[in-house]
């Protein structure tokens, strides 16, 4: 017996769970181990003057409802308590019930789950994320399937087209329609390819190949490229971009300004679209406005990420162009911002250090 009770003793002082005796008709607590004196940051005396509620964090079961079913077949559950100083930890209760001399008691061995509640909560965010990143590459392999269907179909019809009107001997001027045709679409079919390419590439930092570019002959040849796009949608350009030099990825800010009248041509209803340049301190600023469909508040924080889109599928793309023009403008160390109201229109604004 002696033997028992000094192992006993033993396991009592030296247990990493805390350990509490508590009386199960008050909830006084009648004995503690040294890891409960560690774990409420009281002293052994501190915590015999206090009750097993004065460590819970938040109201829980009476201890005369708990003891019943700990006297019989034991307890095991999850809670919050408290230290001396009001900051709280989470724990699981370990408690059966014994007859002492002065009455009956519950035994409590309480060990701090905080670590296993934090990989817990790890584990469901990581999920979550999993879940959302998986729901994004579904809509995606939608969106890319569908877009990269329609030219891939309409080279074929036409390509077939072409071959009738070849064997019917049809005049050159109505072949060279249908091979203008032919060569727009697998432009923008290729289009379609790059912008898959690059946003594969941005995943990695930006290799710039910076040289003395002027923005206006930039922007120039962007509009000239576009000009017809924009007839057909009705829009009118308005360019109003002076001689303004810096050192830049002349493709890549040609890309941004591509991307970005691409957009306000395609959202902007036949409606004027408005290019302006300008020197902002030490940056170069251009401004493209179009007085279209507009974003919403709520869209405006998150059309800059990868696969996000803020329209109706009708308008197609794959949500890439803002993203890859976000990533080209700030491996330039500068800002692209927008300012849009729906049903009005938008302004997408890009900063560029000219140094």
């Amino acid at each position: 017996m002696a033997h028992d009770a000094e192992i006993t003793g033993y396991l009592f002082k030296h247990a990493r769970d805390i350990i509490l005796v508590v009386c199960a008709r008050t909830g006084i607590i009648i004995d503690a181990n040294p890891a409960a004196e560690e774990a409420y940051q009281y002293t052994r005396d501190g915590l015999l003057a206090r009750t097993i509620y004065d460590l819970r964090f938040e109201l829980g079961p009476a201890i005369t409802e708990l003891a019943p079913r700990a006297m019989s077949t034991g307890l095991l559950i999850e809670t919050v308590h408290k230290r001396s100083d009001g900051t709280s930890f989470p724990v699981e209760v370990s408690a059966r019930g014994e007859t002492l001399a002065a009455g009956p008691a519950l035994f409590c061995i309480i060990r701090d789950i905080s670590e296993r509640k934090r990989f817990e909560t790890e584990r469901e965010e990581l999920l979550l994320a999993t879940q959302r990143a998986l729901a994004v590459r579904d809509e995606f392999l939608v969106i890319a399937s569908h877009e990269l269907r329609a030219p891939v179909t309409n080279i074929s019809l036409q390509l077939q087209q072409l071959s009738r009107l070849i064997e019917r001997g049809t005049v050159r001027a109505a072949l060279r329609v249908v091979g203008e045709a032919v060569y727009g679409e697998a432009g923008r079919l290729a289009s379609l390819i790059d912008a898959l390419l690059d946003a594969q590439a941005v995943k990695g930092q930006l290799v710039l190949e910076r040289t003395d570019v002027e923005l206006s002959a930039l922007v120039g040849d962007v509009v000239d490229r576009l000009r017809s796009r924009a007839e057909q949608a009705g829009s009118e350009l308005v360019v109003d971009v002076p001689a303004i030099h810096g050192r830049w990825d002349r493709m890549r800010i040609d890309q941004v300004v591509s991307n970005l009248l691409t957009n306000a041509i395609k959202y902007g209803r036949g409606r004027p679209v408005r290019v302006i340049g300008s020197v902002d301190g030490p940056y170069a600023r251009i401004e493209i406005s179009d007085e279209g469909i507009g974003i919403s508040q709520e869209d405006v924080d998150r059309i800059f990420g990868k696969f996000e889109r803020a329209v109706p599928s009708q308008y197609g793309g794959l949500g890439l162009g803002l993203f890859i023009a976000r990533q080209i403008v700030e491996a330039h160390d500068g800002v692209i911002q927008v300012h849009s109201v729906p049903g009005i229109g938008s302004t997408f604004r890009v900063l560029l250090p000219r140094a």
